[in-house]
């Protein structure tokens, strides 16, 4: 019988980061969040990866 429960990542995520920010800035992201349905650790982590893309492009 099979363990139920979410399935091992293939890369452990370890590494908390917090971020303050304006109130208005949170609202747009968990806004933007709810409308593509997804997190806001979602919407944040995928926002850095395009930023990092963009600077290795850049390169």
């Amino acid at each position: 019988m099979s363990k139920a429960g979410r399935p091992k990542a293939e890369t452990k995520k370890e590494k908390i980061v917090s971020v303050r920010m304006k109130p208005e800035d949170y609202a747009k992201i968990k806004r933007y969040a709810e409308s593509s349905n997804k997190t806001v650790t979602q919407v944040m982590q995928e926002g850095v990866a395009k930023l990092l893309e963009g600077q290795a492009e850049e390169r």
